[in-house]
């Protein structure tokens, strides 16, 4: 499947974005430590919902500790054996110069695509955008595929080289699947078998990049 078959759900996440910057409703420096969902403006609801983006997108906001440089967010699948597979990730980064800002506070944007890739944005003094590999399944066409996923809704505190989860996500074939959570993250053992699991986190670290980020 084409890629650009995706780009206007790309594009409104995009201006969602733009609207934040000019209403300058980023994080700053009296923001309080933590990550948690960006809470939208009316305007900014609704222009998702015109995208029909409004259950494959959320954009959160952070406030780093303060020896925070870097921030780094990952993509994962789940392996047959239980374990996590890299599929993708980004990371951005002030340096140690902390130049053009001197605290790490921005925004993450995550949008589910129909082709069970991840698209992200890290936006920080700065943004880059970033994408994760398309999944191919092999569904029948005959048996229902049914899918179910949780979001991070509640600001939390941030841990120095720890990822935090902020999107989990379960696809299988049948006709019901349980709620899922994002601690399940740290134990996916449940899902084992399961035709796709995927999962998003992110991670905050004193590190330049390069040097062992």
């Amino acid at each position: 499947m084409k890629r650009k078959l995706f780009l206007m759900p790309v594009l409104g996440l995009s201006l969602v974005l733009g609207t934040c910057i000019q209403a300058g409703a980023f994080p700053g420096q009296e923001e309080k430590e933590g990550i948690g969902p960006y809470e939208l403006s009316q305007d900014q609801s609704e222009l998702l919902q015109a995208f029909g983006m409004e259950q494959t997108s959320r954009i959160f906001s952070f406030a780093a500790p303060e020896e925070a440089i870097t921030v780094k967010v990952h993509v994962y699948q789940l392996n047959e054996d239980g374990t996590w597979k890299v599929m993708g990730g980004g990371v951005l980064s002030i340096g140690t110069e902390r130049e053009p800002v001197d605290r790490l506070a921005g925004t993450i944007a995550i949008e589910r695509l129909e082709d069970y890739s991840i698209d992200f944005t890290i936006n920080c003094a700065g943004s880059g955008s970033f994408a994760s590999e398309p999944v191919e399944l092999e569904k029948d066409e005959e048996k229902p595929f049914v899918s179910t996923w949780t979001y991070l809704e509640e600001r939390q505190d941030i841990q120095m080289d720890t990822e935090i989860p902020l999107a989990f996500m379960v696809y299988d074939d049948g006709n019901s699947l349980k709620s899922c959570s994002l601690e399940e993250y740290f134990d996916p053992s449940p899902y084992e078998g399961m035709e796709l699991v995927q999962a998003v986190t992110v991670e905050f670290s004193d590190k330049e990049l390069g040097s062992g980020t």
